[in-house]
């Protein structure tokens, strides 16, 4: 049976159309009746499962920009399973933003088949001009456009 055309891969970044992709877009997210500025700052927040105090202070932190030191601030706090777990939580965090905003949902939908591909010098979450990196944002994102499509949404 022959394989479906992906097209061209959907490369984005922090502007643009799908610059909402990016973690740190300025789309709340609500997780257990509690509403977080943004799916870093969630994502950021459960590095400290055990410490509530922690979570509500990331949560509450207004800038992007001050709760990423501030969460480094609190290191040795950090949950022991993070490395094994941080990429599941991830895509967990992300779905919920993506099923939260039907614009986003939307966005990441019309994407079909593509290959996803963020944009970035990172080249643990993105991939670099010449091909290289990770791109683990990227293949998150193709995890959650699968599983939006299993749920229905189309």
């Amino acid at each position: 049976m022959p394989v479906p055309d992906r097209g061209p891969p959907v490369k984005f970044d922090h502007i643009g159309e799908l610059s909402g992709f990016v973690n740190h877009s300025p789309h709340r997210v609500l997780y257990r009746n509690k509403m977080y500025p943004t799916a870093m700052h969630l994502l950021e927040a459960m590095k400290f499962t055990e410490h509530p105090e922690l979570q509500e202070r990331i949560r509450t932190c207004t800038d992007v920009g001050d709760m990423y030191p501030l969460s480094a601030s609190f290191q040795d706090r950090v949950r022991p399973d993070w490395g094994l777990v941080f990429l599941k939580i991830m895509e967990d965090v992300l779905y919920l933003k993506f099923k939260q905003h039907p614009h986003l949902r939307s966005l990441l939908l019309r994407t079909h088949l593509a290959d996803i591909v963020y944009a970035d010098p990172n080249l643990y979450w993105g991939q670099g001009p010449s091909g290289e990196g990770s791109n683990e944002l990227g293949r998150a994102l193709m995890r959650i456009r699968d599983r939006l499509h299993a749920d229905g949404e189309t």
